[in-house]
């Protein structure tokens, strides 16, 4: 049992390469089925939940209690698949969702800007290379400056994930062989003790998410 984090920018091959982790390690692939998950949780749509979740704060990074109530829905929502056994999630924030948790392994999926235009432009043929580098560029600002209000991290610091693989040098099929080596080791195998911890720290998002709807 483990349980697989993926940290990618738009249109970088996060959900390819959760895909080949699945079909590989047999392990469940999921991503917006949280987001639905903690939608339903909090009686919202999940497009009003998913601007609530995704949306930069203000300028002072102040957080409304309705943004902290989605966020813990979110973690909620996680902690609970966690439980059910081995995963790989490559939704947004996994890795700081379940910071401190022992038995996940944290990727970070880079990839060359003109491999995500080339992605972007087969899905909106109508853009120009111009505004597809431009669109790019924008939602990875916007996600940086997410993370660091949200978070305190910089998306681009190696230091917060496990591995971090580079579409530039690496098949989406070598850097799943590479992540299933990297997860077969003893430190991201899930002991007893380990899922006693993910037990509780479900539990616990469970209980504080259970007070913030209450109040």
């Amino acid at each position: 049992m483990a349980i697989i984090t993926i940290s990618r920018g738009s249109l970088s091959g996060g959900r390819a390469l959760a895909d080949c982790l699945s079909t590989k390690l047999g392990y469940p692939s999921v991503g917006r089925e949280v987001l639905q998950e903690a939608a339903e949780a909090v009686g919202a749509s999940e497009e009003v939940f998913r601007g609530k979740f995704e949306t930069t704060p203000g300028l002072w990074g102040r957080l409304t209690r309705a943004r902290e109530k989605y966020i813990l829905a979110v973690q909620t929502s996680l902690a609970e698949w966690c439980t059910r056994g081995d995963l790989v999630y490559h939704g947004l924030s996994g890795h700081h969702l379940l910071k401190g948790l022992p038995g996940v392994l944290k990727i970070r999926l880079i990839a060359p800007l003109e491999m995500r235009v080339k992605a972007l432009l087969e899905s909106q043929p109508q853009m120009t290379q111009a505004q597809a580098e431009a669109f790019i560029k924008d939602v990875d600002q916007d996600r940086a400056r997410w993370v660091k209000v949200m978070y305190g991290a910089e998306v681009t610091d190696a230091s917060i994930y496990d591995l971090t693989i580079n579409l530039r040098t690496h098949t989406i099929e070598s850097a799943c062989e590479t992540i299933a080596a990297a997860v077969a080791q003893s430190r991201f195998q899930v002991t007893d003790e380990v899922e006693a911890e993910i037990f509780a720290f479900a539990a616990e998002c469970r209980d504080r998410l259970s007070r913030e709807k209450g109040g």
